[in-house]
């Protein structure tokens, strides 16, 4: 529960801040040369009342002693002049500010809605952002020998109350197969030579590359609005575009880039520090119904390949597949909370999910048809390996999930030795509102 509550720490405070909370401020807890302000702690408790259904005892104290934990954490970096690298900083602001952006339907909604400009809200989020990296270099510094072995792991199993046990819904091994045809070399020189001409007439002034993208463009998403993307950092882009964009002057026409979507031309609009805004006309190579059915006879061959053990579902799944969630895995979705392959049923996406219900284990199903978010079709094959039946926890199904738990407890355990230990040196001031709260009880006494 606390490993949750300390997770929630370290996201909820820059949510707190792009919903824009305005409390009055006042100190409720110094600890060394830091303090926890009344607007960090209520922000913290709106944001974990979403997140937790309930909580034994006081959340919001339990919140506060998560964060004078945090504080102290500052105060270790401190001394051991632990630092935040700035690059990574800088990557991880970014990240969030796209991220809020995506959601909100662009930057210029986010700055309206927040009345801030952007670069304004990454000032202020950037100090946050160091502290949070700071605490978590501290705490890993402090846990990172700490493993679970096996003997750890059984001495945990056995000490649950056999009517606390967890019960765990069915889960199953299952794997996925994605390929996308690919275009015909007449295909591909006919796309070619379709965008070659159009550069040519948009750079002899025939066109305006508006009208160009409008009437041409493959990429719906944009053609619409004349081919114009919108502003972009390093990262979002495939790396042939992204290239080019951040190479690329101002409305000069780019040359012709290939990527795995197909042929682009790109002009640049504008650049904004490390962002370029830009407008381009994608061309596709034409996918015809013969491709499609060589596709699904090369499937059916590598199908069989894996069932007479020519090739292993590891081998086809690194170097065919389009699915990027699960070909780095031998093709197997894998269980985020524990990173084993064994997976709940309910947290595959729903199409698959169903799919995974219908099979037998050992069973091999497809090639099927499907289509991609981005609107591209291929087919795809899927594996059961396995499926676990909805049941109590136990070691022979459940050794990783059950290893998982026992490495928190220890990893807790040592995170609290240290606390007893370092908070002995470090003053600690704590509001008198706080002074019933039993999960404070370890900080009384410390002021001074």
């Amino acid at each position: 529960m606390k490993a949750t509550l300390t997770a929630i720490l370290l996201l909820s405070a820059s949510i707190a801040n792009a919903q824009n909370t305005k409390i009055l401020d006042e100190v409720v807890a110094v600890i060394g040369e830091n303090i926890i302000l009344k607007s960090q702690l209520e922000a913290e408790y709106a944001q974990a009342q979403k997140e937790m259904s309930f909580y034994d005892g006081d959340l919001k104290c339990e919140l506060l002693n998560q964060l004078i934990i945090q504080k102290l954490y500052l105060h270790k970096g401190k001394l051991d002049s632990t630092y935040a690298d700035e690059t990574r900083v800088n990557a991880e602001v970014d990240r969030r500010i796209q991220y809020y952006a995506s959601q909100i339907g662009g930057e210029a909604k986010l700055e309206q809605y927040l009345g801030k400009t952007v670069d304004e809200y990454k000032a202020q989020m950037k100090p946050k952002v160091e502290e949070q990296m700071i605490t978590q270099q501290v705490q890993q510094g402090l846990i990172s020998n700490v493993k679970a072995s096996p003997t750890d792991v059984r001495l945990f199993f056995r000490d649950i109350p056999k009517d606390s046990l967890p019960r765990y819904a069915k889960e199953v091994e299952f794997a996925v197969v994605s390929m996308k045809p690919k275009p015909s070399k007449y295909a591909k020189k006919y796309a070619l030579e379709k965008i070659t001409a159009l550069r040519n007439e948009i750079i002899n002034g025939r066109y305006t590359f508006d009208f160009a993208a409008k009437s041409n463009s493959d990429d719906p998403g944009t053609s619409v609005n004349g081919g114009e993307l919108g502003y972009f950092a390093r990262g979002q882009m495939v790396s042939e575009f992204e290239r080019a964009a951040f190479k690329l002057k101002k409305d000069s026409i780019s040359e012709v880039i290939e990527t795995e979507y197909g042929y682009h031309i790109m002009q640049v609009i504008d650049r904004k520090g490390e962002k370029v805004n830009a407008r381009h006309i994608l061309i596709k190579p034409l996918i015809v119904p013969s491709d499609f059915l060589a596709l699904k006879e090369e499937m059916k061959k590598l199908m069989v390949a894996i069932k007479t053990d020519s090739l292993t579902l590891c081998h086809v799944a690194n170097k065919y597949s389009s699915d990027a969630q699960t070909k780095d895995n031998c093709g197997f979705f894998v269980n985020a909370a524990t990173g084993s392959q064994q997976v709940p049923v309910a947290e595959l996406p729903p199409l698959l999910s169903a799919k995974a219900e219908t099979m037998y284990p050992g069973e091999f199903s497809g090639p099927v048809k499907f289509q991609d978010i981005d609107g591209t079709e291929g087919y795809r094959f899927f594996y059961l390996r396995r499926e676990v039946p909805a049941h109590l926890a136990n070691l022979k199904d459940d050794y990783q999930k059950i290893q998982t738990l026992a490495l928190e407890k220890k990893q807790d355990t040592e995170v609290q030795k240290w606390v007893e230990d370092f908070k002995q040196g470090v003053y600690i001031k704590i509001d008198d509102k706080y002074s019933n709260c039993s999960e404070l009880a370890k900080w009384k006494g410390l002021s001074n």
